[in-house]
C-alpha cells in the first residue's frame, strides 16, 4: 500500500504543486497495528495535549505521523464527533456548549450541537495521521491543504471522470470533523474552510482550503489527476490580463455560429 500512496502523492505534487504532503487519516478500531512506531502520541510522549487540527499541522508541516487517543485531545470536538465521550442534548456539558456556540437563536443552537457529525460512541480508539506518501494504509480519507487555484485544478480531475458539478456545504467551524466524517459517511468529495482554531493554533494559513478525498474515491480521483497530466496540464496556472487572448478552436467555431468576432490568427 505505501507504494500506492507514494505515487499518489507524487502525482498530487506534479499536478497540484503543493507545498506540503496530503494528510492520509484513519481511524483506528481495536487493532494498533496500523499505528507507526514512531508516531507521535502527545501524552505518552510529553505529556501534554493537541488539537485535533495541530495534530494535522504537524502531520504535513513536520513530516510526521500523529497518533490521538482519547486522552491526548485538547479540544471539545473532536472527542465529542469521534465518539470518545457521552454526549446527549441538555446534559450541563451540552449546554454549556450551547451558551458559547455563537448562534442567536438557542434552539437552532442546540440544534446546531444535537446534528453535529458523529461516529458510534466507542467505535474507535484513536485517530492517526500520517504523511501521505508515508502510509502503509488505505485511508479513510486523505485531507489536501491547498491554494485556490489548486483547488481548481482538483475540481477539474473529479469533473474530468464523473462529468457533473462537485457538490458541497460550507461550515465555518470544527472543520476537523466536517472534513472527515461526512465524507467517510457518504462518500463524497468535500471542501472545507479551515475553522479559526486552525487559523490561530494549528499554523494554518488564511488562503488555505481543504478538500477531503474519502476512500470510496481514491480510484476516480487519482484517474482524473493522470487525465490531466497526460493532456499536458502541469504546475500552476499564469496569470496574465491580455486582450484578445488566445482561445482553442471552438471558441472561434461557437463565435463564428453567433456572428460575433473570431481570431485573426
Amino acid at each position: 500500500m505505501i507504494e500506492t500512496n507514494k505515487n499518489r502523492q507524487e502525482l498530487l505534487y506534479e499536478y497540484m504543486h503543493l507545498r506540503y504532503p496530503a494528510v492520509a487519516v484513519k481511524l483506528i478500531e481495536n487493532d494498533e497495528s496500523a499505528v507507526p512506531a514512531d508516531a507521535l502520541r502527545p501524552k505518552e510522549h510529553g505529556n501534554y495535549h493537541l488539537g485535533l487540527c495541530q495534530a494535522f499541522a504537524i502531520t504535513r508541516r513536520e513530516n510526521k505521523a500523529v497518533y490521538m487517543r482519547r486522552e491526548d485531545h485538547w479540544c471539545w470536538s473532536p472527542l465529542i464527533c469521534f465518539g470518545m465521550v457521552p454526549w446527549e442534548r441538555d446534559t450541563p456539558g451540552f449546554n454549556s456548549v450551547a451558551d458559547r456556540i455563537e448562534i442567536a437563536d438557542p434552539e437552532k443552537g442546540k440544534a446546531f450541537l444535537e446534528n453535529l457529525p458523529r461516529v458510534p460512541m466507542n467505535k474507535y480508539k484513536g485517530i492517526l495521521s500520517v504523511p501521505l506518501d508515508k502510509a502503509d494504509f488505505e485511508p479513510d480519507v486523505t485531507l489536501v491543504y491547498c491554494k485556490n487555484h489548486q483547488l481548481l485544478k482538483a475540481l477539474l480531475a473529479i469533473k474530468s471522470q464523473t462529468g457533473v458539478p462537485t457538490e458541497n456545504m460550507f461550515t465555518p467551524l470544527d472543520s476537523c470533523i466536517f472534513s472527515i466524517i461526512p465524507p467517510m459517511q457518504d462518500g463524497n468529495y468535500r471542501v472545507t474552510v479551515p475553522d479559526p482554531g486552525e487559523l490561530a493554533r494549528a499554523l494554518t494559513p488564511e488562503d488555505d482550503i481543504i478538500l477531503t478525498i474519502p476512500a470510496q474515491r481514491d480510484e476516480e480521483f487519482y484517474k482524473g489527476v493522470q487525465f490531466w497530466l497526460d493532456l499536458g496540464a502541469r504546475g500552476n496556472f499564469n496569470p496574465i490580463v491580455k486582450e484578445d487572448f488566445q482561445r482553442p478552436a471552438f471558441y472561434n467555431f461557437l463565435f463564428q455560429e453567433w456572428g460575433l468576432d473570431t481570431d485573426k490568427e
